[in-house]
């Protein structure tokens, strides 16, 4: 575990690390609005940036391995995993919704331009 800064106040350095515990641990259930939204999504997903999603899977695969390989933190870990889940649901979802929109404008022969990314 990283050794505290200078000076740091310990009473302060943990209160640092429960706040982050509860709020991390807390996105779990903020990612279950969006999946069912997504998940129920007939137009293609067009309101949820993919690109976005996706930066945050990336993001969270690397703090993954950021806490896994340099700090050793198991609730570090814990929590990035969680992340990386629930953003990786939201972006398959979305994409799966998206080419089942495309596929389906295609097979009735809708015209006009696909969905953008």
């Amino acid at each position: 575990m990283p050794t505290p800064p200078l000076g740091a106040d310990a009473s302060l350095l943990s209160l640092i690390a429960w706040l982050y515990l509860l709020t991390n641990a807390t996105r779990l259930v903020t990612y279950l609005p969006q999946i069912i939204v997504v998940w129920r999504c007939t137009d293609g997903a067009r309101s949820v940036s993919v690109l976005t999603w996706g930066s945050w899977v990336l993001s969270q695969a690397t703090a993954t391995l950021y806490g896994t390989l340099v700090l050793h933190d198991l609730p570090f870990v814990l929590i990035s995993l969680i992340n990386l889940v629930g953003c990786g649901c939201v972006t398959v979802i979305a994409m799966r919704r998206r080419n089942q929109w495309k596929r389906t404008r295609q097979a009735i022969g809708f015209p006009g331009r696909g969905v953008e990314s």
